[in-house]
């Protein structure tokens, strides 16, 4: 048994006639004592693991629904962008259906084409040059042979299709007839 406290005489009392009394305190209740507070601490540690864990989660949740808002909406500048274009197109489609006018018709095209063209450089969009360029897989789709042409041979000499690159990726290979090796 151990002893907690003792306690001591006071001044001027004997203390040779008494024997000390000490409160003891039984060793199985200190330990249900140190298991209690062992206890509250693990389900301290507990709440908090569950509060963490909920908290992760619920950033996580917050970050894949903006990551597809940001996903759904990506396009929204360049669709802005084109809208002028859409509407060029109308005005264009209803003078010449009042005028009859090819000239006017075709330059209006030529205008609304490069207004297109700006938008999609605006958004990173360029044109792959191909015609007079060595032939590259990457960047060109080869759908057959060149027929007659000054070009050295593996020389794109005839674009079927213009291809285009968004930023340094191709987003469509350029369709192209080839210059064979004689």
């Amino acid at each position: 048994m151990r002893r907690k406290h003792e306690e001591t005489p006071a001044e001027g009392e004997d203390s040779t006639n008494e024997e000390p009394q000490a409160l003891l305190i039984d060793p199985s209740e200190e330990m249900r004592i140190a298991l209690e507070e062992a206890l509250n601490r693990a389900d301290q540690a507990e709440k908090a693991l569950l509060y963490a864990r909920a908290e992760f989660q619920n950033i996580s949740r917050r970050r894949d629904e903006q990551a597809a808002a940001e996903r759904k909406y990506a396009v929204s500048e360049l669709v802005k962008s084109l809208l002028p274009v859409i509407d060029n197109f109308e005005r264009g489609l209803q003078s010449a259906e009042q005028t009859r006018n090819f000239e006017a018709l075709m330059e209006g095209i030529h205008g609304t084409r490069k207004q297109l063209e700006t938008a999609l450089e605006k958004a990173g969009v360029t044109p792959i040059e191909s015609v007079g360029k060595e032939f590259d897989p990457m960047i060109h789709e080869a759908l057959g042979p060149a027929e007659e042409s000054d070009y050295p041979p593996n020389t794109v000499a005839e674009e079927l299709q213009r291809g285009y690159k968004m930023h340094d990726r191709v987003i469509r290979p350029a369709l192209v007839k080839v210059t064979l090796a004689e």
